[in-house]
């Protein structure tokens, strides 16, 4: 590789390029001094570096004070000097043997380009530790909210606890309310007088109340922990109308309106649907009818046709004021209601719901006339069938028996012997026990025709129970009773060796028809 060349190589037009750019970059001004520092002459532009030229010799005083101090033996460079008029200059003394001479070289671009990199070095500094300390922040935030999901997955699971246990504390009591208030209904003798049926309508009504109530509470609370799929099953449309005929009907006729639910069947495939979330939107549309109407009529219509089921509920109630439409959807609003009971929930559940089944939702309602919802559901498929296989038929030679004897199983006395009454008016011999290892004992010793066991029991658990009893081979028709009316708990009992699963309250109606089932499946 060649050496650089020498300055003495450059030709004499390079250097004089060379000379004139640096030339016109520094802005030389030089100033020249006898011995004792009076200005002799001056070249260049000295407003360039502030200096007056009227008044040449007070710059100069101010460049020598720049030297005090300093050898004048010997020359002497000064970097960035700030002059008079603030700009940046290097600044040379140069010692001659008669005086000295003084060059001034423009430097503010190189002084500007050096605060520049200073402030750029300054700043990444600065940027370096503000991102080590939002480093150290983040760290913290993430520790504290990985806290507070630990609080919230906590605070979660005691708030699903309590819904699980508000579900059964509310469900199994109103089985006994519902039970003997039919029983009372059916059996006072001779007619009752009027404030026996008034008592006991009393009753019913606010049974249904406190039953509507604490379905939409329990819905509410479990909106945010509850899976939104739906729960597809094949639905008894017949049974749905005449379980919320029995429910409201009474409490119709005693306001002294006329009352009805008509079903009506055009397509003729088997109805299949989330049956739990479609009984709750008929019972809230059905109660609020019901509670808002004063005389006139409540009507509600089931239509399964082209696949969907349409649902219309209409009453000649006090209706709902055009302002009010849409927020009387919203949760715990009550405005443009009649003074009088209901905690708001019932519109804001039926539309969630709606919602959820992919259904459509209309209101049409007049002020002082009454109202009119219509809501068409689309029907869902089954990914599988909807109950594990009924038992077949290998007893009893293949001839079908009526069913006689029932295991009932449930440690709430109360609702042990309602179950007892009802089933011996049913016409079955009924034995019970209070806890599911006797049962599992008793049923294989002696084994019942139907064997109806409550989920919640202490120590084993009825699907337990059951799960034990179909492994050590008994072949019974299975009824499981839970308070817990959720798709997720129905298959697990079902799964467990059920063959039925109902939900508290129970009516006769509900009974009367598992047990027609289970003697047909016998």
């Amino acid at each position: 590789m060649k050496d650089a060349p020498e300055l003495a190589d450059f030709s004499p037009e390079v250097e004089r390029h060379i000379a004139r750019f640096l030339f016109e970059r520094a802005q030389p001004l030089l100033l020249e001094f006898d011995s004792a520092w009076h200005l002799i002459n001056l070249q260049g532009d000295a407003n360039r570096f502030g200096f007056d030229v009227d008044n040449a010799q007070a710059g100069a005083r101010q460049l020598q004070d720049l030297f005090i101090g300093l050898s004048h033996d010997e020359s002497v460079d000064l970097p960035f000097v700030q002059m008079p008029n603030g700009r940046s200059a290097h600044v040379h003394l140069l010692v001659a043997g008669d005086g000295y001479r003084v060059l001034l070289l423009d430097a503010q671009g190189e002084h500007d380009r050096q605060q520049a990199q200073q402030q750029t070095s300054n700043e990444a500094s600065l940027i370096g530790y503000q991102k080590g300390k939002a480093i150290a922040q983040l760290r913290q935030i993430r520790s504290e909210l990985e806290q507070q999901r630990a609080r919230l997955q906590d605070a979660n699971a005691l708030k699903n606890a309590l819904i699980a246990t508000l579900s059964h504390d509310f469900r199994t009591p109103l089985t006994s309310v519902f039970g003997y208030l039919h029983l009372l209904e059916t059996r006072v003798e001779p007619e009752p007088d009027a404030e026996t049926r008034h008592a006991l309508r009393a009753i019913r009504r606010n049974a249904n109340y406190l039953f509507t109530l604490a379905e939409n509470l329990l819905e509410y609370a479990r909106a945010d922990t509850r899976s939104s799929l739906l729960a597809p099953v094949e639905t008894d449309l017949q049974a749905m109308q005449e379980d919320l005929d029995g429910m409201f009907r009474p409490l119709a006729v005693e306001q002294g309106l006329d009352f009805g639910i008509e079903l009506e069947r055009v397509d003729e495939t088997t109805p299949v649907l989330d049956e739990l979330r479609v009984r709750q939107i008929l019972v809230n549309l059905i109660s609020n009818a019901v509670r808002y109407t004063h005389h006139g009529e409540v009507k509600a219509r089931l239509a399964w046709k082209d696949a969907a089921l349409l649902i219309e509920v209409r009453d000649t109630g006090i209706g709902i004021g055009e302002d009010y439409r849409e927020r009387v959807f919203e949760p715990f609003n009550k405005v443009g209601q009649a003074a009088g009971s209901g905690a708001g929930l019932g519109l804001s559940i039926v539309k969630r719901l709606v919602r959820q089944m992919h259904g459509t939702l209309d209101l049409q309602s007049t002020l002082g006339k009454g109202s009119r919802f219509r809501i068409v559901l689309p029907g869902l498929a089954l990914a599988k069938p909807a109950d594990a296989p009924l038992l077949s038929s290998d007893a009893a030679g293949g001839t079908q028996q009526r069913v006689r004897s029932v295991l009932v199983v449930d440690d709430d006395p109360d609702i042990t012997h309602l179950l007892e009454v009802m089933l011996t008016d049913l016409g079955f011999r009924v034995r019970s026990v209070g806890e599911a290892t006797l049962a599992v004992e008793q049923a294989l010793a002696n084994p019942p025709d139907v064997l109806l066991v409550d989920v919640e029991l202490p120590g084993l658990s009825g699907n337990t129970a059951v799960f034990r009893l179909r492994a050590k081979g008994y072949r019974g028709h299975i009824v499981t009773l839970s308070a817990t009316p959720t798709e997720e708990a129905r298959k697990v009992a079902l799964n467990a060796g059920a063959n039925q699963y109902l939900t508290k309250p129970i009516n006769i109606d509900q009974l009367a028809r598992a047990m027609q089932r289970a003697v047909s499946a016998a």
